[in-house]
């Protein structure tokens, strides 16, 4: 599998969109991988996880064909994870010749219910008959094309049903753990004995900890599920763990983040970031 960062940064961005703290500042001054547009995936060509407001971007910047898109994974209706009205650009005048008619998009119970909600009529009803939603069950993998996708709770939102993914593809595991607090009983049991080799762990907080009960984690809380996967067999030391989506009030410069976590064996994600497995 080759998976590319499309995006590194919470919903506001990194510097954020209005900001002028000490760190966003900083951020714009030094450039490079200091600048986080908001967190997205890009797996193999063919699949992505999350559709939020950066995504005509990321397709630009990375010189991706957005129509070559079979499979769309996402998260939670946050908006830097999900803005439905770029799917009313897929038909009708606005986008012909598609290289894939159908595309095959997993979410949450929320997530589909704001797109069935969206307006009908032109272009609409075209866009929404080469649009196929489904809502996978919580812990139940299922197949798409060469992937097996699994499902996790994540805790993030009270008032809706949030998911994590992991990828499963010619024997490799990723983890897609954002956006999550410390990861529930459920999800850990789910994953015991079950070894990753790439995780992506939510670490908006940065070098901060905001607790075990919140709905973000900061690296004090990613070394926690890092230890837990170590006790359950999920992860040793041939797995990657990469910590992302980081939000500007982590105060931190990539340089920073990186200086502590290379005490921890952890990796710091940046936009373009390429992992090959």
């Amino acid at each position: 599998m080759k998976i590319k960062v499309l995006g590194s940064g919470a919903s506001e961005g990194f510097p954020a969109i209005f900001c002028n703290c000490d760190s966003c500042i900083k951020a714009r001054k030094a450039g490079g991988k200091n600048i986080r547009t908001r967190s997205q995936f890009y797996v193999d060509e063919d699949m992505m996880i999350d559709f939020g407001d950066d995504t005509y971007y990321h397709s630009l910047n990375e010189n991706i064909s957005l129509s070559k898109l079979k499979y769309l994974l996402i998260t939670h209706s946050h908006i830097d994870h999900y803005n439905p009205t770029i799917f009313r650009y897929r038909g009708g005048y606005y986008a012909t010749e598609l290289y894939e008619s159908v595309l095959k998009v997993y979410s949450t119970p929320t997530v589909k219910e704001i797109y069935e909600n969206m307006d009908r009529g032109k272009p609409m009803d075209e866009v929404k008959s080469k649009i196929e939603f489904n809502v996978p069950a919580e812990f139940v993998p299922f197949s798409i094309g060469d992937y097996t996708i699994h499902a996790l709770q994540a805790i993030h939102m009270k008032n809706e049903k949030c998911y994590m993914y992991l990828v499963e593809k010619d024997g490799k595991r990723v983890l897609f753990g954002n956006d999550s607090g410390y990861y529930p009983d459920e999800t850990f049991e789910y994953l015991k004995g079950m070894h990753l080799d790439l995780v992506f762990l939510d670490c908006t907080f940065g070098l901060h900890s905001y607790g075990i009960n919140s709905s973000h984690m900061g690296i004090p809380e990613n070394l926690k599920v890092k230890e837990r996967f170590y006790e359950n067999g999920t992860a040793d030391d041939s797995t990657v763990f990469v910590t992302h989506h980081f939000t500007h009030t982590c105060g931190s410069t990539h340089e920073e983040l990186c200086e502590e976590t290379e005490k921890h064996g952890l990796l710091v994600s940046h936009d373009g970031m390429l992992f090959e497995l």
